[in-house]
Protein backbone atom coordinates (compact mmCIF):
# COMPACT_ATOMS: atom_id res chain seq x y z
CA UNK A 1 0.00 0.00 0.00
CA UNK A 2 2.83 2.39 0.48
CA UNK A 3 4.13 1.88 -3.11
CA UNK A 4 0.29 2.59 -3.98
CA UNK A 5 0.40 5.68 -1.95
CA UNK A 6 4.07 7.01 -3.22
CA UNK A 7 3.31 5.99 -6.69
CA UNK A 8 -0.19 7.99 -6.56
CA UNK A 9 1.79 11.41 -5.15
CA UNK A 10 -0.02 10.78 -1.89
CA UNK A 11 0.97 10.96 1.87
CA UNK A 12 1.75 7.75 2.95
CA UNK A 13 2.06 9.15 7.10
CA UNK A 14 -1.73 8.12 7.42
CA UNK A 15 -1.38 4.39 6.33
CA UNK A 16 -2.85 2.13 9.15
CA UNK A 17 -1.11 -0.97 9.60
CA UNK A 18 -3.41 -3.93 11.18
CA UNK A 19 -2.47 -5.80 13.98
CA UNK A 20 -2.42 -9.60 11.83
CA UNK A 21 0.10 -8.02 9.91
CA UNK A 22 3.07 -7.49 12.50
CA UNK A 23 1.72 -10.25 15.09
CA UNK A 24 0.77 -13.95 15.17
CA UNK A 25 -3.17 -13.70 15.07
CA UNK A 26 -6.08 -13.62 12.89
CA UNK A 27 -7.22 -11.15 10.85
CA UNK A 28 -9.68 -9.23 13.28
CA UNK A 29 -12.26 -6.97 11.23
CA UNK A 30 -14.18 -6.14 14.17
CA UNK A 31 -11.14 -4.92 16.26
CA UNK A 32 -9.64 -3.34 13.07
CA UNK A 33 -12.27 -1.28 12.37
CA UNK A 34 -12.97 -0.18 16.19
CA UNK A 35 -9.37 1.43 15.88
CA UNK A 36 -11.09 3.69 12.86
CA UNK A 37 -13.73 5.27 15.08
CA UNK A 38 -14.37 8.94 14.33
CA UNK A 39 -11.42 9.18 12.23
CA UNK A 40 -12.59 11.77 9.20
CA UNK A 41 -9.37 11.28 6.81
CA UNK A 42 -10.29 13.10 3.43
CA UNK A 43 -9.06 9.80 1.54
CA UNK A 44 -9.57 6.30 2.62
CA UNK A 45 -7.09 3.75 0.76
CA UNK A 46 -7.72 0.11 1.32
CA UNK A 47 -7.07 -3.41 -0.69
CA UNK A 48 -8.37 -6.74 -0.01
CA UNK A 49 -9.76 -7.30 3.80
CA UNK A 50 -9.17 -3.49 4.36
CA UNK A 51 -12.12 -2.66 2.26
CA UNK A 52 -14.30 -5.05 4.25
CA UNK A 53 -12.50 -3.27 7.64
CA UNK A 54 -13.09 0.15 5.91
CA UNK A 55 -16.68 -0.59 5.35
CA UNK A 56 -17.76 -1.83 8.81
CA UNK A 57 -15.97 0.94 10.50
CA UNK A 58 -18.24 2.71 8.27
CA UNK A 59 -21.79 1.12 9.36
CA UNK A 60 -20.45 0.45 13.43
CA UNK A 61 -18.06 2.89 13.87
CA UNK A 62 -18.37 6.72 12.40
CA UNK A 63 -15.61 6.37 10.12
CA UNK A 64 -16.23 8.86 7.63
CA UNK A 65 -14.04 9.95 5.35
CA UNK A 66 -14.40 12.22 2.44
CA UNK A 67 -14.07 10.10 -0.14
CA UNK A 68 -12.56 6.19 -0.72
CA UNK A 69 -10.62 4.51 -2.91
CA UNK A 70 -11.43 0.16 -2.53
CA UNK A 71 -8.77 -2.03 -4.10
CA UNK A 72 -9.62 -5.82 -4.99
CA UNK A 73 -13.09 -5.69 -2.87
CA UNK A 74 -13.57 -9.63 -1.94
CA UNK A 75 -17.97 -9.12 -2.56
CA UNK A 76 -18.03 -12.30 -3.97
CA UNK A 77 -16.83 -14.18 -0.56
CA UNK A 78 -18.09 -11.35 1.51
CA UNK A 79 -21.12 -11.91 4.38
CA UNK A 80 -24.19 -10.32 3.81
CA UNK A 81 -23.68 -7.78 6.58
CA UNK A 82 -20.19 -6.62 4.85
CA UNK A 83 -21.72 -6.31 1.62
CA UNK A 84 -24.65 -4.14 2.75
CA UNK A 85 -22.09 -2.17 4.75
CA UNK A 86 -19.65 -1.96 1.94
CA UNK A 87 -22.87 -0.45 0.08
CA UNK A 88 -23.84 2.03 2.65
CA UNK A 89 -20.33 3.53 2.53
CA UNK A 90 -20.42 3.53 -1.49
CA UNK A 91 -23.31 5.52 -0.69
CA UNK A 92 -22.11 7.75 1.72
CA UNK A 93 -19.04 8.89 0.05
CA UNK A 94 -17.45 9.06 -3.23
CA UNK A 95 -16.22 5.65 -3.97
CA UNK A 96 -13.63 4.63 -6.48
CA UNK A 97 -13.53 0.95 -7.04
CA UNK A 98 -10.69 -0.77 -8.62
CA UNK A 99 -11.27 -4.48 -9.34
CA UNK A 100 -9.09 -7.11 -11.49
CA UNK A 101 -10.64 -8.22 -14.70
CA UNK A 102 -11.23 -12.01 -13.09
CA UNK A 103 -10.00 -11.59 -8.89
CA UNK A 104 -11.19 -14.17 -7.37
CA UNK A 105 -12.95 -12.31 -4.60
CA UNK A 106 -15.48 -11.33 -7.83
CA UNK A 107 -14.65 -10.24 -10.50
CA UNK A 108 -15.38 -6.68 -11.70
CA UNK A 109 -17.44 -6.95 -14.36
CA UNK A 110 -19.95 -8.19 -11.59
CA UNK A 111 -19.15 -5.65 -8.74
CA UNK A 112 -21.39 -3.17 -9.19
CA UNK A 113 -24.75 -5.08 -10.14
CA UNK A 114 -23.72 -7.35 -6.57
CA UNK A 115 -23.14 -4.86 -4.64
CA UNK A 116 -26.16 -2.65 -6.18
CA UNK A 117 -24.12 0.59 -6.83
CA UNK A 118 -25.74 3.15 -8.15
CA UNK A 119 -23.19 6.39 -7.86
CA UNK A 120 -19.53 4.84 -7.39
CA UNK A 121 -17.46 4.22 -10.29
CA UNK A 122 -16.04 0.87 -11.10
CA UNK A 123 -12.43 0.69 -12.68
CA UNK A 124 -10.61 -2.66 -14.42
CA UNK A 125 -7.15 -3.34 -14.17
CA UNK A 126 -6.18 -6.84 -15.72
CA UNK A 127 -5.40 -9.16 -13.15
CA UNK A 128 -7.26 -12.81 -11.81
CA UNK A 129 -4.81 -13.49 -8.57
CA UNK A 130 -5.89 -10.66 -5.93
CA UNK A 131 -2.44 -9.40 -6.08
CA UNK A 132 -2.82 -5.73 -7.42
CA UNK A 133 0.85 -5.81 -8.29
CA UNK A 134 1.59 -3.39 -10.89
CA UNK A 135 1.59 0.03 -8.47
CA UNK A 136 2.08 1.67 -11.95
CA UNK A 137 -1.20 1.04 -13.34
CA UNK A 138 -3.33 1.26 -9.38
CA UNK A 139 -1.39 4.41 -9.18
CA UNK A 140 -2.46 5.88 -12.85
CA UNK A 141 -6.10 4.78 -12.09
CA UNK A 142 -6.31 7.05 -8.40
CA UNK A 143 -4.46 10.30 -10.14
CA UNK A 144 -7.08 10.12 -13.23
CA UNK A 145 -9.93 9.50 -10.90
CA UNK A 146 -8.51 12.43 -8.33
CA UNK A 147 -8.16 14.97 -11.38
CA UNK A 148 -11.62 14.08 -12.34
CA UNK A 149 -13.16 14.89 -8.98
CA UNK A 150 -11.32 18.50 -9.02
Amino acid sequence: MRSVLAASALPTEGLVRYRHWDNAVDADVDFEAKRLADLSPPLAIAKSLGTVIAARAFCTHRFRPRSAILIGTPYGAGEPADLACLRQLAEGVETLFIQQTEDPGGAASRLAASLRLSQSEVTTVPGNDHVYADVQALAAVIREWQRKAR
